[in-house]
């Protein structure tokens, strides 16, 4: 066999597959320190079944798992597959090639294959076992296994031996045998207390079993006339019960007629109770609407007022627009008047300008005559100086002109400024009036809406009143109809409960005599309180002791039953408190039960009870364990021995001895006298707690009226504060409304005067500019004119005479010229005057048609506001019937409102009258039913003695257990039986079932102790066997190994010398193993007393002086040889070589020696961080290489 190759797949720095082929001979694995060379190894190990992750340089076995580097992710399998060839069959399988897979999850979970077939790891460890390539073995050292070779004890270092002497397998199955001799040990120990146990047990249950078989026959002849006794009774109830079920049957009829009634009043009342609450709805949805009439006649009356308000308005614009009208009318007249005379004083001005300007012409024309030359000049002087002087005429007439227009400017201008400023004054007068109208009717309008937010949280808060009101008049009647119930079931149940029904004859007759006869405390159920889950099982666990009475002494108890006697009442156990004594559990019985789960408690312990009373209820339960179920209950009785009664709360029985009870019958534990107690309180509290319930509902139901009463009241009142705030509201809008109208028509007046104003003084800044501009010209006119007074002045001196004529004519035509310039200037006056007249006729004919216009639209606005105030008053009419109408229908709705509260409280009456009715015949109907009860009771009783007693239906007993003697008779013989069952005393009925079982285990556990004993005896000659064939293998092999090592030191040392010896050579079993080695030149010593390199070369000695003696297919060492110097692994490296027949070697290595020995190379790098590569070189490549290389 050998090592064929292996895959490895996310196992430490491999973190992909990676697969590596092994030759024959010397595989030498080379690569730097840290690039995953070790790993190699460690995957071989950990494929081969190591177990230990520290061995594997871990803290914890998923440390082998590929963790990730800066380039890759971690990885969550780790695998390695180990293939053998195996054509030698050396490993135990019939396959020529064996491949091994272990697989690693990250979970923890782990794989294990062989030739992929899933396996466990003992298979694997088991198929290397004794192989010599053990984790153990020698033939896989790893870095730092050489040190331990010779660090190790001498006893530790023997494991070497062990592994290659093949004993392993003995040793693992002499450590078996050795487990199981003690678990046999154990087991016959335990049998022997047992049966010691057992041996106490078996007399006195076979004369415990005799009683009972006994006491049995009796029983069954006391149960066949019971039986027959018990049927016949059942037979006369039945009759009874019959009669009372047919008086039963009228009551129902009776009471179905009269719910009958009853339904159809509480339909009527449910009908009337709808129709009240449409009424309701109604008389809300007519309050809503009278409030909007209301509000739409409060907004109707307030539009009528702001139209009345804005008629008085609109009547007053219209008069002053008229009276504007008549003066624009007036001024137009007046304006056309001065316009007409202007232009006809200007047509007669033109015709005597016309005139002058002809008479200049021809003094004009003489003047030429008269002058020459000379003159030419002089008139030219002239003509131009008459220019001159017109032209000043001209504008000093201008300039008089203007000077008038100006003065009329300013007085027009201030006329302006008064009628403005009593037009500003007025409009901030009429704002301030409306800011605080504004700032009241916000506050009205604020009050309004804090009056309507009121309103709608008191109109919410009343409907929430209402509906809990009738919630709780609901509940109320719920319970009215609960406590009703359960008052009848109450009723029932006490009298059953006065009455005693239920409990045995005898019984109940010195329950019902208790006064009479004294000294009776009661009976057991009386004098104790079970908590509701426990009923069953406290129920089953006294059975028929549930109905014992307690007494006070020995003579209240014979008083009783000579009482019973002489009445023939039937018969009662008594118990009397000064004889009966207290039975407990011990403390550590208790203590270890409270350790098993599923354990409640002891049975007297997890109920109530007097004092007076305690030892009666701890003797009848001090030793009864109750659990919670079944199968807690077994393993409670299972734990002790079955020597206590155990009791489950689903009332299954685990009985003293072993034997079992359990079932359920339909009725359950309902008509128990327990249950029947705890019902009976349970429906006490029920109805206080509905009476108080009741009360306190009634009380919150008159709270609730009080509070509708008072908020709609307050409703009331806020709708009346806000009627008034909506009057308020809208008187204060109608002013607000005529304020604003009046200050947009002051504001457009003053706007009208500001544009006047503004044209005004435009004009008069004109007239001003233009005065200064004539001022300027006049002075350069008279400039002019004395300069051609200086020229004329000269020309006249040449010619006096022609002067004078002239002077005439030029007086003449200077006078001429003057009128001319004056009328021409006139003229140019009376044009402007015309132009002004003839705008202002324009601008008053504008003014006059926008008037016309505003009185066109205040007579349309007339005609519109009078359809409109029409329509107002319609539909305030309209409104003012609708009111009438809604307040006539809510006064009708109230009306049959109040007609139906009063119909429902007759029905209410009524239907408390008929519910009184029902109520009657129900308590004579409770009669018959509790008659029939304790009829039922008594049937139940007895079908219940028949079933649970005696397994059997009351038809089956009364078609086979006829009375064949008379009834007389047969009770002569059930007290008879019953008085010699009673002699028997107290019989262990489970003796004759436990005596079977005990002796049967008895018998039992005396074979199973002969047959253990022989088990022993048979382990302790197996033991030796394995001793003796351990001890001979390990010694053959020391002795073997011991003449090869000598050898073998001798060659790789050159000479010296070395032995093993053996620390207790007389305990071959347990012997450790010494090294003796003496180098050449060297004393004989220990091996830890060497130098590091010979320590090193002696362990690689004893590993080859193993191989000698015991050869492996394989053999992995990681650099055991770095230790060594050179010539040294030149050595070791040749010495492998002696073994390559044999031996495949896979060698981690530094060593140039051991490479240069190798067949096979295989470099392992880390060219990407934290990631091992497998690098193959050819040697054949490698010796091609130089050395320098």
């Amino acid at each position: 066999m050998q090592l064929k190759k292996i895959d490895i797949s996310g196992f430490k720095s491999f973190a992909t597959k990676t697969t590596i082929e092994f030759n024959e001979g010397v595989t030498a694995v080379v690569g730097p320190n840290g690039s995953g060379k070790s790993n190699i190894i460690e995957a071989i190990r950990w494929v081969m079944g190591e177990q230990s992750a520290k061995s594997l340089r871990g803290g914890k076995m998923n440390d082998i798992i590929f963790a990730g580097s800066d380039s890759r992710k971690p990885v969550n399998i780790a695998e390695v597959t180990l293939v053998l060839e195996n054509e030698d069959h050396f490993l135990p399988l019939d396959f020529s090639e064996v491949s091994i897979t272990r697989r690693l999850h990250r979970s923890g979970d782990s794989e294990y294959y062989i030739n992929k077939k899933p396996c466990r790891l003992k298979d694997i460890v088991d198929l290397f076992m004794d192989s010599g390539l053990g984790k153990e073995s020698f033939s896989i050292i790893s870095q730092g296994k050489v040190e331990s070779v010779f660090n190790s004890k001498p006893e530790d270092r023997r494991a070497i031996f062990e592994e290659a002497a093949g004993v392993l397998k003995y040793k693992t199955k002499k450590k078996k045998a050795e487990q199981k001799l003690l678990e046999t040990k154990d087991n016959l120990n335990r049998v022997q207390d047992i049966l010691y146990e057992l041996e106490s047990q078996v007399e006195p249950l076979k004369i415990q079993s005799t009683m009972a078989k006994d006491y049995l026959q009796q029983k069954e002849q006391l149960k066949d006339v019971e039986i027959s006794l018990t049927a016949v009774e059942i037979q006369q109830y039945q009759q009874e019960l019959a009669e009372k079920s047919n008086q039963k049957a009228a009551y129902d009829m009776q009471l179905a007629e009269m719910k009958q009634q009853s339904d159809k009043l509480e339909a009527d009342l449910l009908n009337l109770r709808k129709a009240k609450r449409t009424f309701s709805e109604k008389s809300d949805s007519y309050q809503e609407q009278l409030m909007e009439a209301v509000q739409k006649m409060e907004q109707l009356e307030g539009k009528k007022n702001v139209l009345k308000e804005r008629d008085k308005h609109t009547q007053e614009n219209k008069e002053k627009a008229l009276q504007s009208k008549q003066q624009l009318q007036h001024q137009i007249e007046h304006t056309t008047n001065q316009l007409e005379e202007t232009i006809k004083n200007k047509t007669a001005k033109e015709k005597e300008k016309k005139e002058l300007d002809k008479a200049l012409k021809n003094i004009k024309k003489e003047r030429e005559l008269l002058s020459g030359n000379q003159k030419q000049m002089e008139d030219h002087l002239r003509d131009e100086y008459i220019e001159w002087m017109q032209q000043e005429t001209s504008l000093k007439n201008e300039q008089t002109f203007l000077k008038k227009s100006a003065s009329q400017f300013e007085l027009r201008n201030a006329k302006s400024m008064t009628s403005k400023q009593s037009l500003a004054d007025e409009v901030k007068e009429l704002t301030e009036t409306s800011a605080v109208q504004t700032t009241q009717l916000k506050q009205v309008q604020q009050e309004i809406a804090e009056k309507l937010l009121q309103f709608q949280e008191k109109q919410a808060l009343l409907q929430t009143i209402k509906k809990d009101r009738e919630s709780k008049e609901s509940q109320l009647y719920d319970a009215m109809r609960i406590v009703q119930q359960a008052k009848a079931k109450r009723d029932s149940l006490k009298e059953l409960s006065d009455d005693y029904t239920g409990f045995y004859q005898g019984v109940r007759e010195v329950l019902k005599q208790k006064e009479r006869l004294g000294g009776i405390v009661g009976a057991v159920t009386e004098l104790i309180e079970v908590p509701k889950n426990l009923e069953l099982a406290i129920d089953i666990a006294l059975g028929a002791a549930g109905q014992h009475i307690v007494v006070e002494d020995d003579t209240s108890g014979r008083r009783a039953i000579q009482y019973l006697k002489q009445k023939h009442s039937g018969r009662a156990t008594f118990l009397p408190l000064t004889a009966i004594k207290a039975r407990f559990l011990p403390t550590a019985i208790q203590t270890q039960a409270q350790s098993i789960a599923g354990y409640v408690g002891v049975g007297s312990e997890v109920i109530q009870y007097s004092d007076a009373v305690k030892n009666v209820l701890q003797n009848l339960l001090g030793t009864t364990l109750i659990a919670e179920n079944l199968e807690s209950a077994n393993r409670l009785a299972k734990h002790f021995q079955y020597k206590y009664r155990v009791v489950s709360l689903e009332g299954d029985v685990m009985n003293a001895g072993g034997s079992m009870t359990g079932g359920s019958n339909k009725q359950s534990n309902r008509g128990s006298l327990l249950s029947r107690k705890n019902e009976l309180q349970s429906l006490k509290e029920q109805i206080q707690k509905m009476d108080e319930l009741m009360h306190q509902k009634e009380v919150d139901i008159r709270a609730l009226k009080q509070s509708e009463k008072k908020e709609e009241q307050a409703m009331y009142e806020l709708r009346t504060v806000g009627e008034q705030k909506r009057l308020e509201e809208q008187e204060l809008k109608s002013k607000a409304n005529y304020i604003t109208e009046e200050i947009h028509r002051l504001t457009r007046e003053l706007k009208a005067q500001e544009y006047e104003e503004s044209a005004a003084q435009q004009e008069a800044d004109e007239t001003t500019k233009r005065l200064k501009e004539i001022e300027v010209e006049l002075a350069a006119v008279k400039e002019k004119m004395a300069v051609l007074t200086q020229q004329m002045a000269m020309v006249s001196s040449q010619n006096e005479e022609k002067e004078l004529r002239k002077n005439q004519l030029t007086e003449q035509y200077q006078l001429l010229i003057t009128q001319s310039a004056t009328l021409q200037e006139y003229l140019n006056g009376l044009a402007k005057e015309e132009q002004r007249l003839s705008n202002t006729v324009d601008e008053l004919s504008r003014e006059l048609a926008a008037l016309e216009n505003q009185l066109e639209a205040t007579t349309l606005y007339d005609g519109d506001h009078q359809l409109t105030q029409k329509e107002l008053e319609e539909s305030l009419v309209q409104l003012k019937e609708d009111k009438k109408t809604i307040e006539e229908a809510l006064k009708v709705n109230r009306q049959k409102l109040r007609k139906t509260e009063e119909d429902i409280d007759s029905l209410d009456q009524q239907v408390s009258t008929k519910h009184n009715q029902q109520q009657a015949v129900r308590e004579q109907k409770s009669i018959v039913e509790v008659a029939m009860n304790r009829l039922d009771v008594a049937i139940e009783t007895r079908l219940m003695i028949l079933s649970e007693d005696y397994g059997l239906t009351y038809e089956a007993a009364a078609a086979n257990y006829v009375i064949e003697i008379s009834l007389e008779e047969a009770k002569r013989k059930v007290k008879l039986l019953k008085k010699g069952i009673e002699e028997l005393g107290t019989v262990n009925l489970a003796a004759i079932e436990e005596y079977e079982r005990v002796n049967e285990r008895y018998t039992f556990l005396a074979e199973q102790k002969a047959d253990l004993e022989e088990a022993k005896n048979s382990l302790f000659e197996t033991m030796d066997e394995m001793d003796a064939e351990v001890i001979k293998r390990f010694s053959e092999l020391f002795e073997a190994i011991q003449s090869k090592f000598t050898l073998v030191f001798q060659q790789l040392f050159g000479g010296g010398t070395a032995e093993l010896k053996l620390t207790d050579p007389s305990n071959m079993l347990t012997t450790g193993i010494e090294i003796i080695a003496q180098p050449p030149g060297k004393k004989l010593q220990q091996l830890s007393l060497l130098s590091g390199g010979e320590r090193s070369l002696t362990a690689i000695a004893l590993l080859f002086s193993i191989l000698l003696v015991r050869p492996v297919p394989f053999c992995i060492l990681d650099e055991v040889e770095a230790a060594l110097d050179e010539a040294n692994v030149v050595r070791f490296g040749r010495y492998l070589r002696r073994f390559e027949k044999d031996t495949q070697f896979i060698v981690i290595t530094h060593r140039k020696g051991t490479m240069q020995e190798a067949d096979g190379l295989y470099g392992v790098t880390m060219q990407e961080s934290g990631v091992s590569k497998i690098v193959s070189v050819r040697l054949e490549e490698l010796e091609a290489v130089p050395v320098n290389k």
